[in-house]
C-alpha cells in the first residue's frame, strides 16, 4: 500500500492514496491521487478499490476505459476550449477512471454505467460523501459526448433526475430591499462598483475580473463584455465569453455615476503609487494596477454579505437576483435574456418561472378581497398595484 498522512491546520491528520500510472505517449509521468480520508484503514481501503477499478493492470492498455477516454481528450484538444477541456479532463479523472478505468470499453453495458452513477450518488464525493445528481448528471454528459465520438452506443441510459429546486429556484436570491441594504452598506467601499454591476447588470465573476476600461462607454452608457478571466487548471485564462455571452449591456444614470466615481477614486491611486503602478486598463485592478485573481471577488464576497448583515449568497446569484427583480418589474424575457448573456432562454425562463415572492404576495392580498369584500376589489388593487384602476369583471 501507499498511504500516506498530512497535518490539517486545526491538527486532525488526514491520509491520502497515490497510485502510479504508466508514462504517458509524451513521457510525463502519471498518478492519480485521492485524499482527505480519515484514517489509515479507509485510505488503504479506497486505494485497494481503485487499484481494482484498474484490473490491477497497465492503465494504458489498449482498449480500456481510462486509456481511450484519455486519447479522446487529446483530440478534443482541437476544437474543445481549454476551460472547457479542463473541465473534461476533471471529471474523467475524479469520477470515471477510478470506477471503471480498467475495464475494457467496447465491453461495456449500460448496467456498468448506471452501476457508477449510483455509487457516485453514494459515496462518489471526498471522504466518500454524496454527489449531487447534478454532478452526476454532468458526467454522464460527458460520458455521452465520449461515447458519441468513440462511436458506442449502449442505448438509452438511465441517469439521476434532476435536483428538485427550492422554491425561488436558487438557494440565494435577494430581495430588492436586501439589495439596496447591501449596496448602500458597501457605498464606500473599493469595491463597490464591482458589486453594483455584480446586482444591478448580473454580470459575471470572470467578466469582472476581466473588464477593462476600453470596453466601457460612459457618455452612452454601455458597458461591452468582451472579455473575462477565468481559472483553468493552476492558471488564470483570458478570454472572450464563448457564444451569447458577449454582449452590449445598457446601465443607467446611476450606475453611470457610480463608475465615474470609482474611476476617479482608481485616478487617485495611480497618481499616490506613482511609476509603481502597471497601467493594464482594468476597471477593477488590484492597488499596484495587476488584475485580482478571479476568485478573490468570491472571497471578498462572502464577508460583504456578512458585513452589511443580508443573507449569505453566491456571488453568481447576485446574477439572478438582477434577472429575478427584472422578472419582477415586468422586465420582457427576451430583453433580460439578452442583458445577461443567456446563450438558452430556457435559462433565463427558469428563472422567471421562479420569481420572489413579493408579486405573488400581491396578487394574494387582490384576490382575498373576492372572498370578503367583492366591492373593495378595485379600491385594493389601486392599492398593491401602485395606483392602477383594475376593476373586477363579472361574468
Amino acid at each position: 500500500m501507499t498511504v500516506s498522512s498530512y497535518q490539517l491546520s486545526n491538527g486532525k491528520t488526514n491520509w491520502y492514496f497515490v497510485i502510479d500510472l504508466p508514462v504517458a505517449d509524451d513521457g510525463k509521468r502519471r498518478q492519480h491521487k485521492r485524499r482527505g480520508f480519515p484514517s489509515e484503514t479507509a485510505a488503504e481501503k479506497a486505494e485497494t478499490e481503485a487499484r481494482k477499478a484498474y484490473g490491477e493492470a497497465s492503465i494504458g492498455a489498449d482498449g480500456s476505459v481510462a486509456a481511450e477516454l484519455t486519447g479522446w481528450l487529446s483530440e478534443r484538444e482541437l476544437d474543445v476550449e481549454e476551460t472547457t477541456l479542463d473541465s473534461y479532463r476533471n471529471i474523467v479523472r475524479m469520477y470515471v477512471i477510478p470506477h471503471i478505468g480498467g475495464r475494457q470499453l467496447y465491453s461495456l453495458d449500460k448496467r456498468v454505467i448506471q452501476d457508477m452513477y449510483k455509487t457516485l450518488l453514494r459515496e462518489g464525493g471526498a471522504n466518500k460523501k454524496s454527489l449531487s445528481p447534478t454532478t452526476v448528471r454532468t458526467v454522464h454528459r460527458v460520458l455521452q459526448k465520449a461515447f458519441k465520438d468513440l462511436g458506442i452506443d449502449l442505448g438509452p441510459i438511465r441517469q439521476p433526475r434532476p435536483a428538485e429546486r427550492d422554491s425561488h429556484g436558487r438557494k440565494g436570491v435577494w430581495t430588492p430591499k436586501e439589495s439596496k441594504q447591501f449596496l448602500k452598506f458597501h457605498r464606500e467601499s473599493r469595491l463597490y462598483a464591482a458589486w453594483a454591476l455584480a446586482v444591478v447588470a448580473g454580470t459575471r465573476r470572470g467578466e469582472i475580473a476581466g473588464l477593462r476600461w476600453s470596453k466601457v462607454d460612459l457618455d452612452n452608457g454601455i458597458v461591452y463584455i468582451h472579455l473575462q478571466r477565468t481559472i483553468c487548471g493552476n492558471k488564470v485564462l483570458e478570454k472572450s465569453p464563448k457564444g451569447k455571452s458577449r454582449r452590449a449591456v445598457a446601465i443607467g444614470p446611476a450606475m453611470v455615476q457610480v463608475l465615474r466615481e470609482h474611476k476617479a477614486r482608481q485616478d487617485e491611486e495611480k497618481a499616490e503609487v506613482g511609476l509603481l503602478y502597471h497601467d493594464r486598463g482594468y476597471v477593477f485592478p488590484r492597488e499596484d494596477g495587476e488584475p485580482y485573481y478571479p476568485r478573490y471577488f468570491t472571497d471578498q464576497w462572502e464577508g460583504a454579505c456578512n458585513a452589511a448583515g443580508v443573507p449569505v449568497i453566491v456571488l453568481h446569484d447576485a446574477r439572478h437576483t438582477s434577472a429575478t427583480t427584472g422578472a419582477d418589474a415586468g422586465v420582457p424575457e427576451h430583453v433580460m435574456q439578452k442583458r445577461l448573456g443567456h446563450a438558452d432562454s430556457r435559462t433565463t425562463r427558469e428563472v422567471y418561472t421562479h420569481v420572489l415572492p413579493e408579486s405573488e404576495r400581491k396578487a394574494a392580498e387582490l384576490m382575498d378581497v373576492a372572498l370578503t369584500d367583492e366591492s373593495g376589489v378595485g379600491g385594493l388593487a389601486r392599492r398593491v398595484f401602485g395606483g392602477r384602476n383594475v376593476a373586477p369583471r363579472r361574468a
